[in-house]
């Protein structure tokens, strides 16, 4: 059974993303470090991030046309983003540099022990997006949108205009913000990270806050759970689950934005809910094999060696009646 979401056989693009980029600082150290000492990095890498962005280059990776919409610093940091974004073959037409400013950047502790990361963020309020500045010919101009939420006015602002067109929408889920019900609202298939679904309802029974979730607009909620895979619920109320495929882990940072970007090739190819599940979670996976958001993102080729050398059975149940 598929994700039940009507996707526009034509448009300009197949798909445009609306959210952060952002320039991350890698270090990598044995363990987290304690407080008030001083432990010497194993490795250090400066690689290009940030949500949106960075599902972006994955689309284009796997053959999609792809464009990007947000804002860059005016400094050299945000040229190294928006060239990393460029250099992807996603389009960049509608990116502006804001000059006097920095781009957005992280500094990223990676725990070799185990591959899992600390993330400390910077991003000048200059360089967010506000609704005013969001036009159709900017983010409706693709047969799928995809928006992190970060900028949530703005977000909520270009899924308005996207599904009034017919395009649906692709919400990237991470954090509650001021605006995020209104993005929610307007989403088609919500993508969450596994802590987000209780922060915006106050539920803490998974299946209880992804009933919910579905209640406010979106047709489609996916939770991304780290090692133990993902689920999702369909608008039929059939429940998908996928186990996390067996990788050497170097570092989890853009997991999440790989398997949405992944998510998004399956969707608009058409596929049966458990291989676009499953596909999102072998992509993903990959990319925790090398340092940095991108830095193990593979080709279709690739993600499928992966599928076929460790084989998911298909695992779905109905959870509610069909209306």
């Amino acid at each position: 059974m598929d994700l039940g979401i009507s996707v526009p056989s034509e448009g300009e693009f197949d798909v445009v993303g609306f959210g952060l980029n952002a320039v991350d600082h890698l270090c990598v150290v044995d363990r987290f470090p304690e407080r008030d000492t001083k432990p010497r990095m194993k490795a250090f890498a400066r690689a290009p991030g940030g949500q949106a962005a960075s599902a972006m280059a994955v689309c284009s990776r796997f053959g999609l046309s792809a464009k990007y919409v947000g804002k860059v610093g005016g400094d050299e940091t945000g040229q190294y983003s928006l060239e990393s974004i460029r250099g992807e073959g996603v389009d960049v037409s509608d990116v502006v540099s804001v000059s006097g400013v920095s781009n957005q950047l992280a500094m990223i502790i990676v725990d070799s022990s185990a591959g899992e990361r600390t993330i400390l963020w910077h991003r000048p309020q200059e360089i967010a997006t506000s609704a005013a500045e969001i036009t159709p010919e900017k983010v409706a101009c693709g047969r799928l949108l995809l928006v992190d939420g970060h900028d949530a006015p703005a977000a909520a602002e270009a899924a308005g205009l996207a599904r009034e067109r017919g395009i649906p929408v692709v919400m990237d889920a991470e954090s509650v913000k001021e605006g995020t019900r209104e993005v929610v609202a307007r989403t088609d298939v919500l993508i969450a990270s596994r802590r987000f679904p209780e922060a915006f309802t106050g539920c803490d029974n998974l299946d209880s806050a992804v009933e919910l979730l579905r209640e406010m607009g979106p047709s489609v909620v996916c939770v991304t759970l780290g090692s133990l895979g993902a689920v999702a619920m369909t608008g039929l109320g059939w429940v998908y689950s996928s186990r996390a495929y067996d990788v050497d882990v170097v570092d989890t940072t853009g997991a999440g934005d790989v398997f949405h970007g992944a998510f998004v090739y399956g969707l608009l190819a058409g596929w049966p809910t458990q291989r676009v599940l499953d596909f999102s979670n072998a992509a993903a996976a990959l990319n925790c094999t090398e340092l940095g958001a991108r830095g193990g993102a593979r080709s279709l080729e690739d993600v499928g060696r992966l599928m076929r050398a460790q084989p998911r059975p298909s695992s779905c149940i109905l959870e509610t009646a069909s209306p």
